[in-house]
């Protein structure tokens, strides 16, 4: 899709050889108001556009006659253009680098006008959707140097959109730039897998269907299985384009999916609940890692442009429900005062960007246990001297979290348990694949009838110890008793699920999710399982994802649990 706002210039003076055709390109970003509530259309910035595609086009084929990349500044140059030709000038979202180290970014529409994604046949695939893009009107090189700027403007016009919402992917693919350039300010040779940003003005919510095609969407998210980004734009219920902690904040689960790890088994969440540990960390990493790129500690979504809905957080102090582990701001506010330079009660010092991603790409992506505050705290504490150890103690101290040298990766020492009666210590429930039996419990107390399934309590982690290298019969039996309703789907049966997931290892990949067995039935075979290796498993009730369930379902479940080694 081609979005067009026209930019102009003047021409030097006569000459004979090729001309240059030089300028700077730029977009318009609105900033929220105070208190994130809405955005402040009298206070639009002018921001380059950063290390972008431009074209120089052939005004009557569209053939590209030369191309070059924005500064960071904006400004692009292409020389050696034939006199007197007929051309315009285009800038691509996008960012390119095919280097390595390289990036490979491009903000495009997901949605296709009266398409779905249960056409049969199929859409086309979203790696080949429309390519947003700023064209700037045809002109003349003539026969000296001339100057063409173009300047993406937000259509806003006082009241409404009424044109072309040319700013938007351009502020979307500038903050994905922004980000790149953080972290290769402190690790150069970081190589980003190609990233696939989506934007559209008909991305609106629906809670009820997803389909991407239409522009159906719960939210602005990541989607770690197809490295793609997701942001609202519907402007009668919510854009995220100017959001830049958003933005941001999704683009961190890229940072964690491609060069660190995540262990995040997602669903809905919201500040001052108490989380699964490895969820809890994930958002919490990412809302302290936007701050940091923005350097800026308040979060801000704004609502409907227009209007004052919006509203936002601060990683500096901020607190919402009970400080722990299972807390995802408790999370953000100790990444985020590991960072940040300010003295603010126990946040007395700063470790600096480094040692903390210096952690996340290496033992917290390779360790043995799922990617927690209680990893990472640990292993970062090892790339830490006193006085930064002190600071790391502190903060975990601050927000009822182990430190010093009771602290490790499987929580040995917690007691933190978020004011849940059971079912949470250990946190890792220890197991050796001897074809014993364990019986272990998951319970919904904190999450009720929501079915978020993703609290304190409502999965279990296990450690489990393979005494000899073979495939393993894997046995899940629920012996709490469940009476179902009558249900045409079985939706009252109990439907434990169990992901028995290698540790480090040469085969680890950045999501934690090698070796990995799913399977809603009780029993299955593993591949061959080495003694060698530490092996952790995510046994969850899925009914407690369900919202079909009943609400008589049992409120607490227990499994019989087994790996037997096969004859």
């Amino acid at each position: 899709m081609v979005v067009a706002a026209c930019g102009g210039g003047g021409g030097g003076g006569g000459g004979k050889g090729p001309v240059t055709v030089s300028g700077v390109l730029s977009y318009e970003f609105v900033p929220p108001r105070n208190a994130c509530r809405g955005l402040d259309f009298g206070a639009v910035e002018v921001r380059p556009i950063r290390g972008a595609t431009v074209q120089l086009l052939d005004a009557a084929s569209g053939t590209e006659i030369a191309r070059a990349t924005s500064g960071p500044d904006g400004s692009y140059s292409i020389s050696d253009i034939p006199r007197d030709a007929s051309v315009r000038i285009r800038v691509r979202a996008e960012l390119k680098d095919s280097n390595f180290p390289g990036w490979d970014v491009e903000v495009r529409d997901n949605v296709i006008p009266g398409a779905s994604d249960f056409d049969d046949p199929p859409p086309p695939a979203l790696a080949t959707r429309a390519l947003y893009a700023l064209d700037g009107e045809p002109f003349e090189t003539g026969r000296g140097d001339t100057r063409r700027d173009l300047h993406a403007t937000t259509g806003w016009d006082g009241a409404s959109y009424s044109g072309p919402r040319a700013a938007a992917p351009f502020a979307i693919l500038d903050m994905a730039y922004e980000a790149m350039q953080f972290v290769r300010s402190v690790d150069p040779g970081a190589n980003f897998a190609p990233l696939d940003m989506f934007w559209s003005v008909n991305n609106t919510r629906s809670l009820t269907e997803l389909d991407i095609t239409a522009g159906l969407l719960p939210t602005s998210a990541y989607a770690r299985q197809i490295d793609s980004l997701f942001i609202m734009g519907d402007a009668g219920v919510d854009t995220d384009e100017f959001d830049a902690h958003v933005v941001t904040h999704e683009w961190a689960h890229y940072y964690e999916d491609v060069l660190s790890r995540s262990d995040s088994e997602g669903g809905a969440h919201f500040l001052g609940e108490s989380l699964d540990a490895a969820l809890a960390f994930s958002e919490g990493f990412a809302e302290a890692f936007a701050s940091m790129i923005l350097d800026d500690p308040v979060n801000c979504d704004s609502g409907p442009p227009g209007t004052t809905a919006g509203g936002g957080f601060t990683v500096e102090g901020g607190s919402f429900g009970p400080p722990g582990w299972f807390n995802e701001v408790s999370v953000a506010t100790v990444i985020w005062d590991l960072w940040d330079v300010a003295d603010d009660g126990v946040d007395s010092g700063s470790v600096g960007l480094a040692p903390i991603h210096a952690t996340m790409v290496g033992p917290h992506r390779s360790g043995d246990a799922f990617a927690t505050l209680f990893s990472f705290a640990t292993e970062l504490r090892t790339m830490l001297d006193a006085e930064g150890a002190g600071l790391l103690d502190a903060l975990l101290i601050r927000e009822q979290v182990v430190a010093g040298a009771a602290l490790d990766i499987w929580a040995s020492n917690e007691t933190n348990d978020a004011g849940v009666s059971q079912d949470v210590f250990p946190l890792y429930v220890p197991y050796t694949a001897d074809g014993s039996v364990l019986n272990v419990c998951v319970n919904n107390e904190l999450d009720g009838f929501a079915r978020h399934g993703n609290n304190v309590g409502s999965n279990r982690y296990l450690r489990i110890t393979v005494p000899a290298d073979d495939e393993y019969d894997v046995s899940v039996v629920t012996t709490t008793p469940v009476t179902p309703t009558p249900d045409p789907d079985d939706a009252d049966y109990s439907d434990p699920d169990i992901y028995i997931i290698r540790g480090s290892g040469p085969a680890n990949v950045a999501d934690g999710t090698t070796d990995v067995i799913q399977n809603a039935e009780p029993v299955f075979r593993t591949p061959v399982l080495l003694a060698s290796e530490t092996y952790i498993a995510f046994l969850e009730e899925w009914r407690y994802q369900d919202r079909r369930a009943s609400t008589t379902f049992p409120q607490r479940v227990c499994f019989d649990v087994s790996l037997t080694p096969t004859p």
